[in-house]
C-alpha cells in the first residue's frame, strides 16, 4: 500500500490556527465565540452536574455543536491545532507504524508524513513521554495536533477493532475439524487476561460502545457465526468468525458473566459489570442452543442514560409541560405505552428522576432491575421465589409509598391492584405493551379492570415511539414531492432532509434516536367514553379534538423540522406508500 504523502499546502487546509492556550472554561470559551447560547448552556451544565457526563459530549449529543467546532475549542484552551481525523484519508501503513499498545496507552494516531515530519494526532498534545515514545518508533520529527476523543474512538475501531482482533485470534487458536463446542475452544478461556479471546472480547465491546450499539448479537450459521451491532434501532453486520472463535468469546463471557459453561443448550441469563471510558455499563447476557451451535445475545445499558432530564427525551415543549403537571399530582396513574424498544423504560426512569426527592417515598417492582436509582428502593421480579409483579406490588403497598412504579402490567391481578394503588393516595407510574395512548385504556378494560374505576384512576396515557436522527454534518436538503407534502399535510412548496453517510455516522446518514410521543389526558369527556366501553378509535379522535398531537402529528413535526427523515417516518409509524 502506499504511504500517504499529504502537502503541507493540503494539511494546513484541514488543520485549524493554533489557540492561544488560556485556560477560559469550554462553556465561556463556546458564549464568546457565538457557538451556543446561554440557554443551551445551561441546559447542558444541568445535564452534567445530573451525569458527570463530558460537558463537549453533552453539547455534541444534543445538537448544540458541530464535532469540528467542539474540536477547534478545546484545542484553542490548549494552544494547539485541531484536526478532523474523519476529512482525513489516514493510511493504514502508517498508522499500523506505531504499536497497538502505544496508540491505546497514549491516545494518539499517526495523521501523516510530510518529507521527515510526521503529524501525530494526540488527545493530549502537553503529554512529553507520548511523543517520545511515538518519535522513537516513527523515525524523524513529530509535530503533535489535537483530535477528540471521539476522533481517536473513531480511528482506533477502523484500524485495531474486532475485524483486525479476530484474524489474529483465528491464528492463535488451536485449529481442529470438530463442531463449534469443541474442547479445543473453551480452555481459551482459561488463558491469561491478555488471550486472544480476552482480547477480541474486549475490542467487540469496545466496537460496540463507540458505535453507540444496544445489543450485541452472536449468530450461528453453517459455515461461520455472524456478529450484527443494534445501532440506533436498526441492527448491522459487522463481521464474521469461525465457530471455534466464537466458542471462545461466548465461554469467556459465560465465566465473566457466572454462567455454566458447560451447558450449551438450555437457554440461561446472566449479567457483567464494564468500565468503558470512564462510563459503567450493565451488560445482560442471554444464550440458547440454535441448530449450528449456540446463540447469545448481549444487551449493553448505560447507567448514565437514565438520568437524562425530559428535554432530552425528544418532547415538545407543551408536551413536557403537560407531562412535569400530570407527575405533580399526589396520585393517579400515568401509562406509558408503545411496542418492545420503543424508550418506555428510559421515559419511565425520567419521570422517576424527575419526582425523586427526599419528600418522597419511592418504590418500584422491575423485571429486571436494568438501571440503579439513588434514593428509590428497586424491588426485582423472582419468579422462581414466587415474587411476581402482583406479590412486589402487593408487598410494596405495606411500605408507605408515595410513589410507585410497576414495570410492566402483564395480567388481570397486576392491572387491579395498581389501579386500586391509584385511587388510594399513590402516583403510579406503569406500561403497557400498546400500539398508541387510547388503546392502553381498551387494554386494561380487557384485562378485567371495571370502566368505572379506570376513568377515576388514570390520569393520562402516554404513547410513543423512537425514530434516526439524522446526522447534522452530512444531511442533504430536498424539496419535497407531492406525495411527501400530502403525507406530512402540508400545502405549498417544502423542503426535508435525506441521510445522506459519512464518516461520523459510519454512513448510515442518521447519529441517535429520539422520541415522538402522544398525550392522552384523561378528561370528563375521555371518562365518559371509557364508561360506555367505546374503541379506541373514538378515545383518541376525542385526544385530538381536545388539541393533543397524535404520533403521526409529532414525527410529523420532526420531519419538518429537519431531526429525522421521511423514510424514518414511514418506517416507525409503518406508512405505506
Amino acid at each position: 500500500m502506499q504511504v500517504l504523502r499529504e502537502t503541507k499546502a493540503e494539511l494546513k487546509r484541514l488543520v485549524s490556527t493554533p489557540g492561544n492556550g488560556k485556560q477560559v472554561p469550554l462553556g465561556a470559551l463556546l458564549l464568546e465565540r457565538g457557538l451556543i447560547t446561554p440557554e443551551q448552556l445551561d441546559a447542558a451544565l444541568a445535564e452534567q452536574r445530573r451525569t458527570g457526563e463530558l460537558l463537549g459530549r453533552i453539547l455534541v449529543e444534543r445538537g448544540y455543536l458541530s464535532k469540528q467546532a467542539l474540536g477547534e475549542a478545546l484545542a484553542a484552551q490548549k494552544g494547539h491545532s485541531y484536526l478532523n481525523l474523519t476529512e482525513v484519508p489516514l493510511d493504514e501503513g502508517l498508522v499500523r507504524s506505531l504499536p497497538e499498545w502505544v496508540v491505546a496507552q497514549h491516545r494518539v494516531v499517526p495523521v501523516a508524513r510530510v518529507d521527515d515530519e510526521v503529524f501525530l494526532g494526540m488527545v493530549d498534545p502537553t503529554d512529553v513521554e507520548a511523543l517520545d515514545v511515538a518519535a522513537s518508533h516513527l523515525g524523524g520529527r513529530v509535530r503533535p495536533v489535537f483530535i477528540t476523543e471521539a476522533d481517536f474512538d473513531w480511528a482506533y475501531s477502523r484500524f485495531f477493532g474486532a475485524r483486525h482482533r479476530a484474524a489474529r485470534t483465528l491464528e492463535a487458536l488451536p485449529q481442529d475439524s470438530g463442531s463449534p463446542a469443541s474442547p479445543a475452544t473453551v480452555a481459551v478461556v482459561e488463558a491469561a487476561e491478555d488471550a486472544p479471546a480476552v482480547q477480541l472480547l474486549n475490542s467487540l465491546l469496545g466496537d460496540a460502545i463507540r458505535a453507540g450499539a444496544t445489543d450485541v448479537h452472536l449468530e450461528p450459521e453453517s459455515e461461520d457465526v455472524g456478529v450484527r451491532f443494534r445501532v440506533d434501532g436498526i441492527l448491522q453486520d459487522r463481521l464474521r468468525v469461525p465457530h471455534p472463535v466464537a466458542a471462545s468469546l461466548i465461554s469467556r463471557v459465560k465465566v465473566l458473566a457466572g454462567m455454566d459453561i458447560g451447558e450449551r443448550v438450555r437457554p440461561q441469563d446472566g449479567r457483567l459489570a464494564l468500565d468503558f471510558g470512564g462510563r459503567e455499563y450493565d451488560v445482560r447476557v442471554a444464550t440458547v442452543g440454535s441448530a449450528f451451535g449456540e446463540r447469545m445475545t448481549l444487551r449493553l445499558l448505560n447507567t448514565r442514560q437514565v438520568l437524562l432530564g425530559f428535554d432530552r427525551l425528544g418532547l415538545e415543549a407543551d408536551q413536557r409541560r403537560v407531562l412535569e403537571r400530570l407527575l405533580r399530582r399526589p396520585h393517579g396513574m400515568v401509562l406509558v405505552t408503545g411496542p418492545t424498544g420503543s424508550g418506555k423504560t428510559t421515559t419511565l426512569y425520567a419521570a422517576l428522576h424527575h419526582v425523586n426527592d427526599r419528600s418522597r417515598n419511592i418504590m418500584t417492582v422491575e423485571d429486571p432491575v436494568e438501571y440503579r436509582l439513588p434514593g428509590i428502593t428497586q424491588i426485582p421480579v423472582r419468579e422462581k421465589m414466587g415474587i411476581t409483579f402482583e406479590v412486589g406490588l402487593r408487598s410494596i403497598l405495606r411500605h408507605d409509598p408515595d410513589v410507585i412504579m410497576v414495570g410492566e402490567i402483564r395480567d388481570r391481578a397486576t392491572a387491579s391492584m395498581a389501579v386500586h394503588a391509584a385511587l388510594t393516595g399513590h402516583l403510579v407510574l406503569t406500561t403497557l405493551h400498546t400500539n398508541d395512548a387510547a388503546s392502553a385504556l381498551v387494554r386494561l378494560v380487557d384485562l378485567g379492570v371495571e370502566p368505572y374505576l379506570l376513568a377515576s384512576a388514570v390520569v393520562a396515557a402516554v404513547g410513543q415511539r423512537l425514530v434516526r436522527v439524522l446526522c447534522r454534518r452530512c444531511r442533504q436538503a430536498q424539496p419535497a414531492d407531492a406525495e411527501t407534502r400530502e403525507l406530512l399535510g402540508i400545502q405549498g412548496p417544502l423542503v426535508v432532509y435525506r441521510p445522506a453517510g459519512c464518516a461520523e455516522c459510519g454512513g448510515t446518514g442518521y447519529r441517535g434516536r429520539t422520541g415522538v410521543f402522544e398525550i392522552l389526558e384523561v378528561d370528563a369527556r375521555i371518562q365518559d367514553l371509557v364508561l360506555r366501553r367505546s374503541p379506541a378509535s373514538m378515545l383518541a379522535e376525542a385526544a385530538r379534538a381536545a388539541g393533543a398531537a397524535s404520533l403521526r402529528d409529532a414525527a410529523a413535526h420532526k420531519v419538518l423540522e429537519g431531526v429525522t427523515s421521511v423514510e424514518e417516518f414511514r418506517r416507525v409509524l409503518a406508512v405505506e406508500d
